[in-house]
């Protein structure tokens, strides 16, 4: 069983500065991850509504409980993201939240159908790929330094926490129900590839806007990290439980705990 706690933290945006005058390998980081956070009220629903589909062909209890934490979570995130997004979106000419509203919708239109239309498998393998590539990511964040950058403040921290916090659910639910390595292989990439597609496109709409040309992310320390754990869920001994917290992570969702019970 994993240790997943939901927890409805508060952030108040209102006044978040939203900075774009960064230098541009900063820049090539940071439109990413709002890109990454314009998908969120989008991609977490239909996560969701995955494992809601999921939960009634589970047989394991414990990894039921598993998946009920899990969804309370990633709502937890959508709704904060999409707080923070209609902040971003303020942040610019109403052309450009036009444009940032179209992809928005696309991408909607997209996850509703795969609910609608595509197979369990399917819906399956896109999670645990997309859970896979984000905890990689969550991971090198958490090691080299967050992403302090990005519009947002803590609830990258927050966000990042939890993600590595609820890392085994997805690959859990899919081994349980699915299990076919293979498949996990090619419909994660195909997954992945369709998502971060649309992560760009978000990206690029705020670069042109600020006379930007998104490039490849700095070749640092957390550049490394990241495609080191990335490539690791490739393997086919992969399994997330075997990853343990990066050290303050722990402290870090403490932190946290006591934010919630304190409001």
């Amino acid at each position: 069983m994993a240790d997943i706690t939901p927890r409805k933290v508060r952030f108040d945006f209102s006044e978040v500065p939203i900075n774009f005058d960064l230098p541009p390998e900063v820049l090539n980081r940071t439109l990413p991850a709002v890109g990454l956070s314009l998908t969120m009220p989008y991609l977490e629903p239909y996560l969701i509504r995955t494992m809601k589909v999921a939960g009634k062909q589970i047989t394991d209890p414990v990894l039921a409980e598993d998946v009920r934490h899990f969804s309370q979570q990633e709502g937890h995130h959508y709704r904060a993201h999409a707080d923070l997004n209609a902040r971003i979106r303020d942040h610019f000419p109403a052309a450009v939240a036009a444009e940032i509203r179209a992809i928005e919708e696309a991408l909607d239109a997209d996850y509703q159908r795969f609910t609608r239309e595509k197979s369990l498998r399917f819906n399956l393998g896109y999670a645990e790929g997309f859970e896979a590539m984000t905890c990689a990511t969550a991971l090198a964040s958490a090691e080299h330094g967050g992403l302090g950058e990005v519009p947002g403040g803590m609830i990258w921290a927050w966000h990042m926490a939890e993600e590595i916090e609820h890392r085994t659910v997805a690959f859990d639910v899919y081994e349980h129900l699915v299990g076919s390595y293979p498949y996990r292989i090619v419909r994660g990439f195909l997954s992945q590839w369709h998502y971060l597609r649309y992560v760009l496109r978000f990206a690029r709409v705020i670069a042109a806007e600020i006379g930007h040309t998104v490039g490849a992310p700095p070749n640092d320390a957390q550049g490394k990290a990241l495609r080191r754990n990335y490539l690791r869920t490739w393997g086919p001994g992969y399994n997330p439980a075997k990853i343990e917290l990066p050290e303050g992570v722990a402290e870090l969702l403490a932190g946290f705990d006591k934010q919630v019970q304190a409001s």
